[in-house]
């Protein structure tokens, strides 16, 4: 599996898109999350977000919809921070930190061969939103990334415009030792910014799950950004 970013993707800016296989030892859903505390300290809520979380959703046509990053900041600040287990916790600290969506999906046999590609929805697409069971259509136009189908149409791990949600197919199940990560990045940040968020999840996990390995997948044509 490759990294594969659309010309039509990489139009909206997105140059630096990265992904990485997680795998373990044991079921990745296992192991103690981070307390409230350590979460605190990982990231400062008064620091502010990358503009281009914002700028990108407009430039799908969604101004309204609000990022991942600033969501889950406004949930954690009223709500309190619940643990949903290491591996979560690692991507919900890189989130916190750095404002970006991060993808976390279940990978299938029939993946091996098959490029990860992040494009813009021809209208076709359909996905069932984890935590649902009822099937959606993606607006043409809108951000999705998965892999090709047989039909040659891209099945969708996740669909970022008017709604930003991962496929209920692909949540990774009680036990599982590999999975997918994926970050998609923003316009106006460089390589550095995806590649940090790339290295806070690992440096959570070094400390919780020692047993898990991030491994970069190769991008297709070279850099993200050529």
């Amino acid at each position: 599996m490759r990294l594969h970013v659309s010309p039509e993707a990489r139009a909206l800016g997105l140059h630096h898109s990265r992904a990485w296989w997680l795998t373990a030892d044991a079921p990745l859903l296992g192991g103690d999350g981070l307390t409230a505390e350590r979460v605190a300290a990982a990231y400062d809520a008064e620091a502010p977000l990358p503009e281009g979380y914002r700028k990108l959703l407009a430039g799908l046509g969604h101004p309204e919809v609000v990022p991942a990053g600033e969501r889950l900041r406004t949930l954690v600040s009223t709500r309190g921070w619940r643990s949903h287990g290491a591996v979560v916790d690692a991507v919900s600290v890189a989130t916190l930190r750095h404002g970006a969506g991060i993808g976390l999906h279940r990978l299938l046999p029939e993946d091996d061969g098959r490029d990860l590609v992040v494009a813009r929805a021809a209208g076709g697409e359909r996905i069932v939103p984890a935590f649902s069971s009822r099937s959606r259509p993606v607006p043409a136009g809108d951000l999705v990334y998965g892999v090709p189908g047989p039909d040659g149409g891209l099945e969708p791990f996740a669909w970022l415009g008017r709604r930003d949600c991962d496929s209920a197919e692909r949540q990774v199940g009680a036990d599982d030792r590999k999975a997918l990560l994926v970050v998609l990045g923003c316009p106006g940040e460089d390589a550095g910014h995806t590649e940090e968020i790339g290295a806070t999840v690992a440096g959570v996990l070094a400390s919780v799950r020692p047993d898990i390995t991030l491994t970069p997948l190769p991008l297709a044509g070279g850099r993200a950004g050529d």
